[in-house]
């Protein structure tokens, strides 16, 4: 009668030693597991810092970058005449003829039978033009009639009150409205001087209710009565000038 029982005691020790033994290769592999990723956190760090320290250095700076975009480049199978041409084309304000709906082709026509434009930088200006009418719901003739009034389509013209640009936007009283363009300078850019000069003569128009009396709001400040009186009545004939210009709707 005592057998049986021996047997059970020395089969439960057994499981007990088993049990026991697994434990302890447990508990060994998870320190080995916390120590090994706590020495990769480690090496990572390590290696986090000297790229800090070699980047600070401006030659290591330039070699890493160039190195880069090298990878880049081989990678988008890029070359280096197709990146040049790539910058050239976001740098330029220009655009063909083929991107333009008839409508657009015909002010394009029109501006350029009176100032001397070269048709690819018009056509980059006409698509900006009608963009931005979409935006302010100000007609696409107002807004080249302005320009042409304002500086003959000269994206560099500076008047002797400080107006400048396309728009002839005064830099001293609009200074912060070129600031999320990259600041003072940006006034010269053609399309950031004309976003600014819409945005304005839009604000002049929904303030004084007319377009005539926003016209000479836009202008006030810088010419005087008689000249305001004047400037309205030459944007309003050029507006005129350009609206004849446009397609005829055929019955």
């Amino acid at each position: 009668m005592s057998q049986p029982v021996l047997h059970e005691t020395a089969s439960q020790w057994t499981v007990r030693l088993w049990r026991g033994i697994q434990t302890f290769s447990g508990d060994i592999a998870r320190g080995f597991v916390n120590i090994s990723h706590h020495s990769f956190a480690l090496l990572g760090l390590m290696a986090l810092i000297l790229c800090m320290l070699a980047l600070a250095r401006p030659e290591v700076r330039t070699l890493t970058i160039q190195s880069v975009q090298g990878w880049l480049f081989t990678r988008l199978h890029i070359t280096e005449a197709e990146d040049e041409q790539q910058q050239v084309l976001l740098r330029s304000f220009a655009a063909p003829s083929t991107d333009l709906n008839p409508t657009q082709l015909a002010l394009v026509q029109a501006v350029r039978s009176k100032y001397r434009i070269a048709p690819e930088p018009m056509n980059a200006l006409m698509l900006e033009v009608f963009d931005l009418t979409d935006r302010s719901a100000l007609d696409p003739t107002l807004i080249l009639a302005v320009i042409g009034v304002e500086s003959n389509y000269n994206p560099f013209a500076n008047s002797s009150s400080g107006a400048k640009g396309l728009m002839q936007v005064l830099q001293e009283v609009h200074s912060e409205q070129f600031t999320p363009y990259g600041g003072a300078m940006a006034i010269f850019d053609p399309k950031t001087n004309l976003r600014i000069g819409v945005k304005i003569l839009k604000e002049c128009i929904t303030l004084t209710g007319s377009v005539e009396e926003g016209l000479r709001l836009y202008k006030a400040g810088s010419e005087s009565i008689a000249t305001e009186k004047d400037y309205i009545t030459r944007v309003l004939v050029e507006q005129t000038r350009l609206r004849d210009a446009l397609p005829k709707l055929t019955p």
